[in-house]
C-alpha cells in the first residue's frame, strides 16, 4: 500500500508524516453517528502520543486535546477515571512450557509495553486516592484460529476427554489418547453431516473442512489417520491461553515490583495486589478490536452500577442497553492504552462504540518499534481502519455496542454457531460412532 506524504513542514520524518496523515484521516471519522446522519456528537478526547507531533496535526484535529503524560490534565483524569483499558495486540504461539501445556503463548512487544504503561497509570491512580479504579485487559486471537477453536469438541471426542480439558493435556498425551481410542474421524464427520439430530454440530465439520482445505488436504481421499495428523498439526499452532490472562499476570508482577522498589512493605504490597486482582477484568479472546470494545463495555458498565449500589445479581440480569440507559447521565472516564500504530483505529472505535457519557483519554505506550516495523504496522492498521469504518458505519449502521457485537460474532463465527459447551454436550448425548 503506497502512502501519500502528509507534508508536515515541521517534521522531517516520513514515518511521522504518514502517521499524522493517518490520524488526520481517522479524525475526520470521529463524532459521527450513522443513525443520526449529519449530526455530530460532542465528546471530550485527550490524547497523549508517544512520539512528538506537529502543529499542523493539532490544527487538523481541533477537538482533540494533545498533551503530555506528566500534564495536570492526565493527573486529574487518572485520579477520577473509572477504568483503564489495556488493548492487546495479537499473540505469538510458542512451544508450551514443560508441565503447562496451556501456556504456549507469548505477548508481543506492543502488549508488553501497553501493560507496562497500564501498570504505571494504576499506581498513579491509587496514589491519588482512586483505589477502586477498574482495569480491563482485552484478549486477542488471530481469525485464522477460529476454525480450530470451533473444532475443539471434535478433538476432545477423538481423545475421549471434554473439550475444555484438551488445552490442559500435553500434546504427547493427547496423541496417545487418540491412538488408544481409535475413532474414525471420517465416519464421525459423515455421521454428523447426515444425521438431522446432529445438525447443530455441522459447525464443527465445516470448521474441520476449512482446516483441511487450508492444508491442501483432500478430505475424500485422505485416510482417517492423515486427517487426524493434520488436525493435531493445526492444534499445535493454536493459542491455548488468553492474552488478557498473560497481561493481567504481567501487570500484577509489574505493580508488585514497582511498589517493592519504592519501599512498600511486602504485606502492604500483597494487600494492594489483592485489591488490584479484585478490580481487574479479563475480556475473552476477541478476533478484532471491534469485539474488544463490545465485550468490554458491558463489564465496565456493570462495574460502575455495582459501585453505585446495585447488586451484582441484579446487574447480571441487565442487558447492555439497560446498563447504558441507567448510566446515561453519569459522567464516566475511560483511560485507554494502545501502541502508536494501533492508536488511531482504537481512538475511532472507542469514540464510535463507547457510550457518549464517557470522557476518553488515549495514552500511547512506549513500544519503541523500529521505523520500518512501525511503518508496516501502521499500514496494516490503516487497511483495517478502512475496512472497519465501512463495515460499522455503512453496513451495520449502528453504534449500539450490543448490536455491533452480535453482528460481529455472526460475521466471524457464523449465523448458526453455538458454544463449544453446547457442542460438547451434544457429542455426549449422541453415540457418534457405532
Amino acid at each position: 500500500m503506497k502512502m501519500e506524504t502528509y507534508n508536515c513542514k515541521d517534521t522531517i520524518n516520513p514515518v511521522q508524516d504518514n502517521y499524522e496523515r493517518y490520524l488526520s484521516n481517522v479524525y475526520n471519522k470521529l463524532y459521527k453517528d450513522p443513525e443520526n446522519a449529519g449530526k455530530e456528537r460532542d465528546r471530550s478526547i485527550i490524547y497523549v502520543p508517544y512520539r512528538s507531533f506537529s502543529e499542523k496535526l493539532k490544527q487538523d484535529c481541533p477537538n482533540i486535546h494533545f498533551t503530555n503524560l506528566d500534564s495536570s490534565e492526565i493527573s486529574k483524569a487518572v485520579s477520577h477515571a473509572d477504568v483503564i483499558i489495556n488493548i492487546a495486540r495479537g499473540e505469538e504461539v510458542v512451544e508450551a512450557e514443560v508441565g503447562y501445556p496451556d501456556r504456549n503463548v507469548e505477548l508481543p512487544v506492543e502488549s508488553i509495553a501497553n501493560t507496562e504503561m497500564v501498570s504505571d497509570l494504576y499506581i498513579q491512580a491509587i496514589e491519588s486516592g482512586n483505589e477502586n479504579i477498574q482495569v480491563v485487559h482485552t484478549g486477542r486471537m488471530n481469525n485464522k484460529t477460529i476454525a480450530m477453536a470451533t473444532a475443539m469438541p471434535i478433538l476432545g471426542e477423538l481423545a475421549g476427554i471434554d473439550y475444555d480439558n484438551v488445552i490442559h493435556t500435553p500434546e504427547v498425551d493427547l496423541k496417545r489418547l487418540i491412538d488408544k481410542k481409535q475413532l474414525d474421524i471420517k465416519t464421525m464427520i459423515e455421521e454428523i453431516d447426515i444425521n438431522p439430530e446432529l445438525s447443530e454440530m455441522k459447525v464443527c465439520t465445516r470448521a474441520l473442512k476449512r482446516i483441511y482445505s487450508a492444508h491442501n488436504v483432500d478430505f475424500e481421499k485422505a485416510t482417517s489417520s492423515e486427517l487426524i495428523d493434520v488436525l493435531l498439526d493445526e492444534y499445535n499452532k493454536y493459542p491455548r491461553i488468553s492474552t488478557s490472562t498473560l497481561m493481567k499476570e504481567q501487570m500484577l508482577e509489574n505493580v508488585a515490583d514497582q511498589l517493592l522498589k519504592a519501599g512498600k512493605s511486602a504485606d502492604k504490597v500483597r494487600e494492594i495486589i489483592d485489591e488490584l486482582d479484585v478490580h481487574t477484568d479479563e475480556e475473552p479472546d476477541s478476533v478484532d478490536t471491534v469485539t474488544n470494545f463490545t465485550n468490554s463495555i458491558p463489564m465496565i458498565l456493570a462495574n460502575k452500577l455495582v459501585r453505585d449500589g446495585y447488586s451484582a445479581d441484579e446487574v447480571g440480569l441487565m442487558s447492555t442497553e439497560q446498563k447504558m440507559e441507567l448510566l446515561a447521565d453519569s459522567e464516566m472516564t475511560a483511560v485507554i492504552v494502545a501502541d502508536t500504530a494501533h492508536m488511531p483505529r482504537v481512538m475511532w472505535l472507542a469514540d464510535y462504540l463507547m457510550p457518549d457519557n464517557f470522557k476518553l483519554i488515549f495514552i500511547e505506550s512506549r513500544t519503541g518499534l523500529s521505523e520500518d516495523m512501525l511503518q508496516k504496522s501502521m499500514e496494516r492498521e490503516e487497511r483495517s481502519f478502512g475496512l472497519g469504518s465501512n463495515w460499522l458505519s455503512n453496513q451495520m449502521r449502528t453504534r449500539n455496542p450490543a448490536k455491533v457485537g452480535e453482528k460481529a460474532d455472526k460475521a466471524y463465527w457464523g449465523d448458526k454457531s453455538i458454544s463449544n459447551k453446547k457442542l460438547n454436550d451434544k457429542i455426549n448425548e449422541q453415540k457418534l460412532i457405532k
